[in-house]
C-alpha cells in the first residue's frame, strides 16, 4: 500500500485535536477552554477500560480489545464530517437518527479507504457494532461516551463556569441516568448530578 494512503489516514485523524466538540460552544464556553474531540474520545477510551475491568470482576466475559478500539474510533468519522451537537436532535429525532448514523458511517468509510483492506474491513464491522448497541462492548463504550459527558460538564462548573449553561445537558443527563445499564457509570453519574 503506497505510504501516502497511510500518512493522509492519518493527518486527516489529526483534525480531531484541533476540532472542538459544539455542544460546550452551543452552551457559551469560550473556544479557547473547550475540550477537542480528541481529549474527549481519549478519555472515553480511559473509561471504557474501567468499565470493562469492573464489569469482568462481577464475571462478565468482555472482549477489551473490541471496546477499545470502539472507544478509540468512536467519533474518528468527525475528523471529515465534523462535530454535531447532539441537542439539535429534538427538532426531528427519527430523521436525525437516520442521518447521524450514515453520515458518521461514510466519513468513516472514506477514512478507512486510505487503510489496508483487512484493517480497514475490520474497523468498519466495529463501527457498525458500535452503532448497534447491541453487543456489551458496543454498550459500554456509549455509556462511557455519556458519561465522560457529564465528568467534562461537571470539570466546566467546578472550573467557574456557571451550572446555568449546562441547563439542557443537565436534564437530558438526569432523564436518562436510570437507564443506564452499568453501575460503574450509573453511581458517578448520580453523584455528580445529584449534586446539581
Amino acid at each position: 500500500m503506497p505510504r501516502e494512503n497511510l500518512l493522509s489516514f492519518l493527518q486527516e485523524s489529526m483534525r480531531l485535536k484541533r476540532m472542538v466538540r459544539s455542544g460546550w460552544i452551543y452552551s457559551g464556553v469560550p473556544p479557547a477552554d473547550v475540550e477537542s474531540v480528541a481529549d474527549h474520545s481519549q478519555f472515553v477510551t480511559l473509561i471504557t477500560m474501567l468499565i470493562c475491568f469492573d464489569e469482568q470482576q462481577k464475571g462478565k466475559k468482555i472482549n477489551f480489545e473490541k471496546a477499545l478500539i470502539m472507544a478509540t474510533i468512536h467519533d474518528l468519522s468527525e475528523s471529515v464530517s465534523q462535530d454535531i451537537d447532539r441537542r439539535v436532535r429534538k427538532f426531528s429525532p427519527e430523521k436525525y437518527d437516520a442521518f447521524k448514523h450514515e453520515m458518521d458511517r461514510n466519513a468513516l468509510n472514506t477514512l478507512l479507504e486510505k487503510l489496508p483492506q483487512i484493517t480497514g474491513e475490520k474497523l468498519q464491522a466495529l463501527f457498525k457494532e458500535f452503532q448497534e448497541k447491541k453487543t456489551i462492548e458496543a454498550r459500554i463504550v456509549r455509556e462511557a461516551d455519556r458519561l465522560e459527558t457529564i465528568l467534562q460538564m461537571n470539570n466546566y462548573a467546578r472550573n467557574g463556569f456557571s451550572e446555568k449553561m449546562f441547563g439542557e445537558f443537565l436534564l437530558n443527563f438526569k432523564q436518562e441516568i436510570e437507564n443506564y445499564e452499568f453501575d460503574f457509570v450509573k453511581k458517578i453519574a448520580k453523584e455528580i448530578l445529584e449534586e446539581k
